[in-house]
């Protein structure tokens, strides 16, 4: 289940797990007061998840791409002992 962000007037930000499909709102765990979904990062994807529900080749597809990215914008890291 996806992570979401709150916010109670009383105690602040808390973050729950829970459905997609009720994402919206959620109780605060300290009073139980109704708090509504906030955005406080972007949103992201959990690849090893992912991987574990299916997606076999998830993670190392995303590692791949990401080191593409990287390579071809010349910030890509090299180890030393790699370093010709």
């Amino acid at each position: 289940m996806p992570t979401y962000d709150y916010r109670c007037t009383a105690h602040g930000y808390f973050e729950l797990h829970q459905a997609m499909s009720k994402h919206a709102s959620a109780e605060c765990p300290e009073c139980g007061i109704h708090c509504d979904q906030v955005m406080t990062r972007p949103p992201g994807l959990d690849i090893e998840a992912m991987a574990d529900v299916g997606m076999p080749g998830a993670f190392a597809l995303s590692g791949d791409r990401l080191t593409k990215r990287h390579r071809d914008a010349g910030q890509a890291y090299v180890h030393p002992d790699h370093r010709k």
